[in-house]
């Protein structure tokens, strides 16, 4: 353990937080002032120059001060201490919520949302019961056969890009599955253990990893342009995901599947070269171009 993770370990929790947010707002907008963290926190201001002088110790090298503008800006020497992911600090950018940045006049951003949001009081009822693993029976609209009741065990949430699902264990037909949770309709909790057959280590498909190779599309002609896109080293990138969900995660990032990569290029910037990875996965069948030659091995 080095100093700096000695000393953020000693510190009370609410301390630390403060510390990240002194140094995302420093990074990510490059500038900081005292009132910055009394602000956000709802501090007194010697409080938050306590922080300021914390971080100072921990980082000495990371801030300069401004004196005509009485900022503290990041010095050419700044080396992060937090491991900030970059999805969260977009998240703050957009939305300015959370531990971290406000949504600076300065800074506007703009984002695609999604047009299926779930119902918060449906959302409620499926979260309560994953939490305190109970058994759903639930009033279902499906496509194939309209409304039907249904008992199902849910162990997870799933967000395929366009929909939030609950994956659950569905007792009518005996089998693990996705339910797309603005089609239930309505939902009770059953007082009622559920079995050991219905749990999330009983879901094979959800404990089952694949791991795929991205390369950009073989019929595009000048792929160093998607390499960059992607941030790829080695012409690729590697990534894993559950075997449930990666039919969801290969349409979501818009790969093709195609044994041949016949899909429009234009269309699909990535390939997928490793196609065999997707033989056990059930949800590959959801994957652009991806034909099933055998049954699930």
């Amino acid at each position: 353990m080095t100093r700096i993770e000695k000393e953020l370990a000693q510190a009370p929790r609410s301390q630390v937080e403060r510390l990240a947010f002194i140094e995302a707002r420093l990074y990510f907008l490059g500038e900081l002032q005292r009132q910055d963290v009394a602000q956000r926190f709802s501090v007194a201001s010697v409080q938050a120059s306590r922080d300021l002088s914390l971080y100072k110790q921990l980082a000495p090298k990371n801030l300069d001060y401004d004196y005509r503008a009485r900022t503290y800006q990041p010095s050419d020497k700044f080396k992060r201490i937090f491991e900030l992911s970059t999805e969260n600090v977009l998240w703050w950018l957009k939305s300015g919520l959370g531990d971290g940045l406000p949504n600076p006049p300065g800074l506007p951003t703009e984002t695609v949302n999604t047009l299926c949001i779930p119902d918060a009081e449906m959302l409620a009822q499926v979260t309560r019961a994953i939490y305190r693993r109970k058994v759903l029976e639930i009033k279902y609209l499906s496509l194939s056969s309209g409304y039907k009741t249904r008992q199902i065990a849910p162990h997870a949430l799933v967000d395929s890009g366009k929909r939030w699902h609950v994956r659950a264990f569905d007792r009518e037909n005996n089998r693990f599955s996705d339910f797309v949770i603005n089609r239930i309709q309505f939902a009770r909790a059953l007082e009622e253990d559920i079995a050991e057959r219905e749990q999330a280590a009983a879901d094979d498909q959800w404990s089952q990893v694949v791991h795929l190779s991205l390369i950009p599309h073989p019929k595009i002609t000048h792929q160093a342009a998607i390499e960059a896109d992607y941030r790829m080293k080695g012409r690729r990138i590697e990534a894993s995901c559950r075997a449930a969900v990666a039919g969801y995660m290969l349409r979501r990032w818009g790969v093709d599947c195609s044994a041949d990569s016949s899909l429009n290029p234009e269309e699909y910037h990535l390939a997928l070269q490793n196609i065999e990875s997707l033989a056990k996965a059930e949800s590959a069948d959801l994957a652009p171009g991806y034909k099933r030659t055998k049954g699930l091995a």
